[in-house]
């Protein structure tokens, strides 16, 4: 017998496991609700609880002591400071905004000693509006997309919002438990010392090369009962017909596609404009929308919000770093709501199960993301176009078995003007491509 035989054998015995233990667990769930629900129809709920600290919290932690090179705190090894931070912070009120350029903002950091609070999507005050005593209803829309806590003079937290390059400070800070300090230099959160790039915004990145482990799950799907008791109101009334490798489900008002190829569902509800959201609003509909349908085991957390099609894009995440896929299929969650309810949806439908260990795949070594902003400029990319630049995993199906993904660690790239986001070598290829004329 080969290798390879050996190696198949071996996939196969982990994935019957994992598909038994799933089917027990799937199974004694069941058995639960309905002795906790007798006579009650609905299929019971497997998603995860996300409370909305976790969904809205930062994309990065840097802790910044004067003088030296900031550090990266591993996110995963701060998820429960984190919360603590939201749990026991609490702010008198919000100060009128200054202008604060980046320049400035980067020499306020540089100087000084500070934990530094990074969010992908810009952060409405609104929505943490109970960690405000004194909050004005028109401050409520107002966004931040970084927090700075003074390490050396815990009354001084500081909102910053740099696309439009302004500060907010706020009166007296009120703390059940200061928390901040324990970002630094703590024995049980890993560091990476980092370098500060101009680009579309201020980003940290690795000063060195990082090696980041290989990730393999067999994964599984929620069958498709699962969504239709939740999407729609009357279940008797729904249709169903198949067309090619679509499942579509409709009423006179609601219509659910599930595609057998992408692994995908769509959801679509037409419903006639009864008022108008304000931007908290939309982002906390949102997020009760994604309690309700959101499977993914591991963090979902808020992404961007684009004002143009009123669309909420949530983050699939895995062990701290974001996970990426061809048009984010895979990847991320986008919700679309209106005054009286959801409007639209689209769900991952495949979610990770148990981890497996593949021969050849234990870690990779990345460049340093000094290295990588090189590689941007010498294929001719101005710094400034450049929205994102981060370390991820990219979901790739195995080629022995579909239902076990390999996550691939790779740096990724984003551009104005392009929600699309791609792995490095990718993106290099489409700059010599446009440059070739093809």
């Amino acid at each position: 017998m080969t290798w390879t035989h050996i190696k198949h054998f071996l996939l196969g015995v982990l994935i019957v496991l994992s598909l038994f233990l799933s089917f027990s667990l799937l199974t004694a769930g069941s058995q639960r609700d309905e002795q906790a629900s007798t006579g009650n129809n609905s299929t019971p709920s497997l998603v995860a609880d996300r409370t909305i600290s976790e969904v809205f919290s930062p994309q990065q932690i840097v802790v910044h002591e004067a003088y030296e090179n900031p550090l990266i705190a591993s996110l995963q090894d701060s998820r429960a400071l984190i919360e603590r931070t939201y749990e026991n912070i609490t702010y008198e009120e919000v100060q009128e905004p200054e202008t604060f350029t980046r320049e400035e903002y980067q020499q306020a950091v540089a100087e000084d000693s500070w934990v530094e609070f990074v969010y992908d999507g810009q952060i409405p005050f609104g929505l943490f509006e109970n960690g405000f005593e004194n909050l004005p209803s028109d401050y409520e829309n107002r966004t931040f997309n970084k927090i700075l806590f003074n390490l050396e003079n815990e009354q001084q937290v500081l909102f910053y919002n740099s696309s439009d390059e302004v500060i907010y400070r706020v009166g007296q800070v009120n703390y059940v438990e200061n928390v901040i300090d324990e970002f630094r230099g703590s024995e049980t959160i890993q560091y990476t010392e980092a370098a500060s790039l101009e680009l579309a915004q201020i980003v940290y990145v690795p000063r060195e090369e990082v090696v980041v482990p290989y990730r393999n799950y067999v994964v599984r799907q929620l069958p498709d009962v699962f969504y239709i008791d939740l999407l729609f109101e009357e279940t008797p009334e729904v249709e169903r017909r198949v067309t090619g490798e679509t499942r579509i489900y409709n009423d006179l008002r609601t219509k659910v596609e599930v595609n057998d190829l992408t692994n995908v569902l769509t959801y679509e509800r037409q419903r006639a404009n009864s008022g108008q959201l304000t931007l908290s609003e939309r982002l906390l509909n949102s997020y009760q929308e994604l309690r309700q349908v959101e499977n993914w085991t591991d963090r979902s957390q808020y992404q961007s919000y684009n004002a143009a099609t009123n669309y909420v894009v949530f983050q699939r995440y895995l062990d701290g770093l974001p996970v990426f896929s061809p048009q984010q299929l895979e990847s991320t969650v986008r919700v679309r709501v209106g005054a009286n309810g959801r409007r639209n949806l689209r769900i991952p439908l495949q979610i990770i199960q148990t981890p497996i260990s593949l021969p050849g795949y234990e870690q990779k070594t990345l460049p340093s993301g000094l290295a990588i902003a090189d590689q941007l400029e010498a294929a001719g990319v101005a710094l400034s176009t450049v929205d994102e630049l981060k370390v991820g995993l990219t979901w790739e199906e195995s080629e022995e078995d579909e239902r076990v993904i390999h996550f691939e660690p790779d740096w990724y790239v984003s551009v104005e003007e392009d929600e699309s986001v791609y792995e490095i070598g990718r993106f290099l290829e489409l700059q010599e491509d446009s440059l070739n004329g093809l």
